[in-house]
């Protein structure tokens, strides 16, 4: 059983969309029915669930802001909205599927089935992960149709690449996965030690610091390789906490 939440602001659709759900996908178990994005941030957060049914147009605010104000935003999301131009913004936001509404019986029955195949895959990778930490110190990160161990010791920066992300890594030129986690999601499993988020779009290993450039703004790495090194941009809203961070190493 998946247990899911339904989020829409017109209580009768939401009620027709849990019916439908029950009738059509018995292996869906529906927790609550939310009709704010002010209750799902109220919500969410004491609730055990893996799948979230969400319109787009919450009335206080769009579900966009709604993911983002999220700690734990890693469920697997379906859209549901009577409008279609907001499509690629969900896709970025590594939306499962997205559907229009009325909502027809079959594609909600395909938006499910691809969602519980998703699922059925994260947890199996959840598994993974934690064993892993017992893996000599490597984690496990996940590349296509692959998990590789990695020390985090080779990993020199991350970078965002929409809902993936990018890991460079030492000891050959050039050498990088995709990894199939968003840059937030993936700085939760490095060790805190020794890697930072300096902008949005990198996190870093302090280890591969050659110089700072602090009019700049920018980190320069060092790769000890044919390479080179690198420039990334440091946020203004993070340089402050950056420069305590490597004072207290």
């Amino acid at each position: 059983m998946i247990n899911a939440v339904i989020i829409e602001d017109d209580p009768l659709l939401g009620k027709h969309l849990a019916m439908m759900i029950n009738e059509l996908c018995p292996e869906i178990k529906i927790l609550a029915l939310i009709n704010s994005g002010k209750m799902a941030l109220d919500i969410l957060p004491v609730l055990s669930y893996d799948l979230v049914f969400s319109d787009i147009q919450l009335g206080d605010m769009d579900a966009f802001s709604l993911f983002e104000q999220l700690e734990n935003n890693n469920k697997r999301i379906i859209f549901i909205t009577a409008h279609d131009e907001y499509a690629l913004h969900a896709f970025k936001l590594d939306a499962t599927d997205y559907l229009i509404k009325p909502v027809q019986p079959e594609e909600l029955v395909s938006a499910v089935n691809k969602a519980v195949d998703y699922i059925s895959k994260d947890q199996l990778y959840l598994l993974s992960s934690t064993l892993t930490a017992q893996k000599k110190g490597k984690i496990l990160i996940k590349s296509n149709d692959e998990l590789h161990f990695i020390l985090p010791e080779r990993i020199i920066y991350c970078e965002a690449d929409g809902a993936y992300s990018k890991v460079f890594l030492s000891g050959k030129l050039n050498e990088f996965k995709v990894v199939t986690m968003h840059l937030k999601k993936l700085g939760k499993i490095l060790p805190e030690e020794y890697f930072f988020r300096i902008h949005d779009g990198y996190i870093i290993n302090i280890n591969f610091i050659d110089h700072i450039i602090y009019q700049k703004r920018l980190c320069v790495l060092n790769h000890n390789s044919a390479v080179g090194k690198t420039q990334l941009k440091i946020s203004e809203r993070k340089y402050m906490s950056f420069i305590e961070f490597l004072r207290d190493k």
